[in-house]
């Protein structure tokens, strides 16, 4: 796909010519391309990439985050190397999920309580049973040197204590549901500030 400042023909170009080259607009963004034609081979991995998207869409709509949630999945669509919204971030980690073989195991409704100058508690909703919940916390969207085991609480809910911090700063958290390559779902980056001292 060719990025163009100022389409071949005019500003803000739209359409084919000629099934040769297709102009269209891309997330704010003036585009051309080759014409073509799609093919739909229906092969059996085409066919498991396409249920695994299936998936990951009833997921998305189906978990009903909260406004905050959604908040989170953006703030880590940003961090990621594309250009791509919150809902396009769920997508691809949970298909990379599926991929894996792992099963996705919900995770939403992060929120802070008790938060002071030098601690908060993060809590998130999921399913019980599943695999141990794990919080990461740092300064900064793309480090997160802190991290820790998240008991479950009262049913579905799992809760970190979150100590030693400092004061008037600024704080991002994630949690997942297991380790490394092993994990069975995510969040998206939650952001809280500590108290003054």
């Amino acid at each position: 796909m060719t990025k163009l400042k100022a389409p071949l023909l005019s500003f803000g170009a739209r359409g084919a010519i000629s099934k040769s080259v297709v102009f269209f607009g891309w997330k704010g963004i003036d585009c051309a391309r080759e014409y073509v034609v799609p093919a739909n081979p229906k092969t059996a991995a085409q066919m498991t990439q396409r249920g695994h998207l299936e998936d990951a869409v009833d997921e998305w709509h189906g978990a009903v985050y909260t406004a905050d949630d959604r908040t989170a999945w953006n703030r880590y669509a940003g961090v990621l190397a594309q250009i791509m919204s919150g809902f396009n971030a769920f997508v691809r980690s949970f298909i990379q999920n599926a991929i894996a073989g792992n099963t996705w195991w919900r995770l939403k409704n992060g929120r802070f309580t008790g938060v002071t100058a030098s601690q908060f508690f993060f809590w998130v909703d999921a399913t019980a049973g599943a695999p141990n919940c794990k919080c990461y916390v740092g300064t900064s969207k793309t480090f997160f040197p802190y991290s820790d085991t998240m008991p479950q609480v009262d049913g579905g809910q799992f809760r970190a204590q979150v100590p030693g911090l400092l004061p008037d700063t600024l704080y991002y958290v994630y949690a997942t549901r297991g380790e490394g390559t092993a994990q069975y779902g995510r969040t998206g980056i939650y952001q809280v500030r500590t108290l003054a001292a």
